[in-house]
């Protein structure tokens, strides 16, 4: 997990933070779009639905009761042929016209609903039959009523589920309305159809006598309440239809019946009115009632549409407002994730160029002695006020503490070179003189026990010399020493062995008869001196040190060679490095273990371009080659600086391999 986290780049994440939420917004948007489109779409579907059954559902309905009316009439002995032959003609010519629409209406419905059940579709298949044992008088009374009642029924049940699926709550009550217009309408229709059956002297059974009362009571009951209800012109229409004359015959008629069902006196009494004036006045009424409810019903598609087409239009303002939210959101998310990663960008690249470029270019120059302005150095990165602009400030004031820091540091290691040199110039003034004044004792000295001690003290002030010019190479400055010509390349080398305290340890093989170029001749005697000095102090006492020259294709290599213990690999490896690129001298600079003469060699070398390199010698110690360059050598002649006696007096050693006294040497050194 660390390893995929460190993979993800701010970028990335940031990205990911922004475009999560906003393709989340965006998802839901398009979402609530596509819900809201869902759902006009079905709304639109409903109203091709409502449109198409509104048109047919009149005649279906006034077909199927007048059908039923005379089959029941037909059955208790009134029979009218031409009426039934026309009422079953009606009912096929609406049903061949239902079949399309009911197959449009279910497509359109997408399954949510079956806008006529199975039970209608089998009753309405049954027709035939149901005509013929109607003709043969095959059929109970109860039976044809109940048949019909459930073809009927089931118009009336698709009505209520095409209402369930109005679009809005004011449609949906609009349309309850008209159904209740086609409820009472056939409770009418039933209470006329049984009246006849009555008339006509037929006895009806317990349970068709209850259903007739209640379908009396019921459109008596239901029709005036409508009135009350319903919006004009229809409730006017309704109320004149029930202060009617042909209102009052109908239920004078109706009760006239229920009266003659449930007398036990035996007599009969006439009618209140005649059969064909009652006839009319149903028929009258039927009709009124049919146009009411196909009123209401075009005022109910009517107002359908209206919330058809608001619901549409809602569902087009909601959707694209949602989904232009959604792609607005998803837009300034882009927009402000780029830009905030363009900032972390640009603060990247001028950090890294402040911290990679301007502050080691800064460093090297105040390294190199250059005099800088620190105020014309310090960076500004301006990135408002802000979090990332906070951050560009401190990483600011890191950057001005840094340079200030580096210019507090060069300003202290400046110091402290004065120091250096100013030490060093003054050591080195009181050596020189002491090394005159010992040189000029040692000329009058003719004692060999007194000789030996000034030689030695010699020795040790030449040691002290060299310290000094240590104190000043460091420092940065130039030893006193300086010879304007050539020198010979053995004197340059015995001078060197000369400065070291236990120089009887060093053997000097023949050096090649060159010359070496007078600006280098001091530095090079220090620095063989450094080495020779080295090779003595890390070697047995009883062991001996060899200087070899040879001369090579890119100049002069001197080896000095020693047998102590050597050096482990890994120190040498780090002097090497120290020797082949000599570091900026700091008091951080050297450790503890630090080899002082190895850093003034590697800085005298760099100085003129000679390589040092520290190797193992045959014999187990070390062996530092150094390689003059061919551009510091010169060819002898007679303009050549001899080094003075003092710089050179190194007796061979002795054949027994005892190392001799400063006195024996002194006694056979030339006065």
């Amino acid at each position: 997990m660390p390893m995929f986290k460190a993979r993800i780049g701010v970028r990335t994440r940031i990205l990911v933070i922004a475009f999560v939420p906003s393709v989340a917004l965006l998802g839901i948007g398009a979402g609530t779009a596509g819900y809201l489109y869902v759902e006009s779409r079905n709304a639109h579907d409903w109203l091709t639905v409502l449109s198409s059954t509104t048109g047919m559902g009149a005649p279906l309905v006034d077909s199927f009761e007048q059908e039923r009316m005379q089959s029941l009439w037909h059955e208790t002995g009134l029979p009218d042929p031409v009426a039934l032959a026309q009422a079953r003609t009606n009912v096929d010519q609406a049903l061949r016209a239902v079949a399309p629409v009911q197959q449009m209406a279910n497509a359109n419905a997408y399954g949510k609903h079956n806008y006529a059940s199975d039970g209608f579709n089998q009753l309405t298949d049954s027709l035939p039959q149901l005509r013929g044992a109607i003709d043969a008088g095959a059929l109970p009374i109860d039976n044809v009523y109940g048949i019909f009642n459930q073809v009927l029924d089931g118009i009336i049940t698709s009505s209520e589920a095409v209402v369930k699926d109005a679009p809005d709550t004011a449609t949906s009550l609009q349309m309850v309305t008209s159904l209740r217009v086609l409820m009472a309408v056939e409770s009418l229709s039933r209470s006329i159809a049984l009246t006849g059956v009555v008339l006509n002297g037929e006895t009806l059974s317990p349970a068709l006598l209850a259903d007739y009362r209640d379908q009396i009571g019921f459109y008596r009951t239901e029709l005036p309440r409508l009135a009350s209800q319903m919006a004009q012109p229809d409730a006017g229409v309704v109320k004149t239809i029930i202060a009617s004359p042909a209102w009052q015959q109908l239920a004078t008629m109706e009760d006239y019946a229920l009266h003659l069902r449930t007398s036990k006196s035996g007599v009969v009494p006439p009618p209140p009115i005649s059969v064909a004036d009652w006839h009319a006045a149903g028929a009258d009424i039927g009709k009124r009632m049919l146009e009411v409810w196909k009123a209401g019903s075009v005022q109910s598609n009517r107002a359908a549409l209206e919330a058809v087409n608001r619901t549409s239009n809602n569902a087009a303002l909601a959707g694209g407002g949602a989904l232009a939210i959604a792609v607005l959101a998803f837009v300034i998310a882009l927009l402000l994730a780029n830009r905030l990663i363009g900032r972390l960008q640009l603060l990247r690249t001028q950090t890294l160029a402040l911290a990679e470029e301007q502050l080691p270019n800064v460093t090297r120059r105040l390294a190199a002695g250059e005099q800088l302005n620190t105020a014309t150095l310090s960076a500004t990165l301006d990135f408002g006020t802000d979090e990332v602009g906070q951050v560009a400030r401190a990483f600011t004031q890191a950057h001005n503490a840094a340079i200030d820091a580096a210019v507090t540091e060069t300003r202290t290691r400046e110091g402290v070179r004065a120091v250096f040199l100013n030490i060093a110039h003054r050591s080195q003034i009181v050596v020189h003189r002491l090394l005159e004044i010992l040189d000029e004792a040692e000329s009058r000295q003719e004692d060999p026990a007194m000789l030996d001690t000034l030689f030695r003290m010699d020795h040790l002030a030449t040691r002290e010399r060299r310290n000094a010019e240590n104190l000043i190479i460091l420092g940065g400055g130039q030893p006193g020493r300086q010879w304007r010509r050539p020198v010979p390349l053995v004197e340059l080398v015995r001078s060197a062995i000369g400065e070291t305290l236990d120089y009887a340890r060093v053997q000097a093989a023949k050096m090649p008869e060159s010359h070496v170029i007078g600006a280098v001749v001091a530095d090079l005697i220090h620095l063989l001196a450094e080495l020779v000095d080295n090779a003595t102090a890390f070697s047995p006492p009883e062991s001996r040190v060899a200087v070899t020259g040879t001369v090579v294709g890119r100049g002069i290599v001197v080896e000095i060679s020693d047998q102590g213990m050597g050096m482990q690999p890994a120190d040498m490896d780090r002097a090497n490095v120290m020797l082949s690129d000599p570091p900026d001298f700091g008091v951080g600079t050297l450790s503890e273990d630090s080899r002082l003469g190895l850093f003034v060699v590697a800085q005298l070398a760099g100085r003129h371009g000679i390589s040092v390199r520290l190797a193992e010698s045959d014999y187990g110690g070390v062996r530092a080659i150094v390689l003059i360059p061919a551009s510091l050598l010169a060819a002898a002649d007679s303009h050549v600086d001899h080094l003075p006696d003092r710089f050179t007096r190194i007796p061979d050693p002795p054949a027994s391999g005892e190392f001799p006294s400063l006195a024996q040497q002194a006694g056979r050194r030339p006065r």
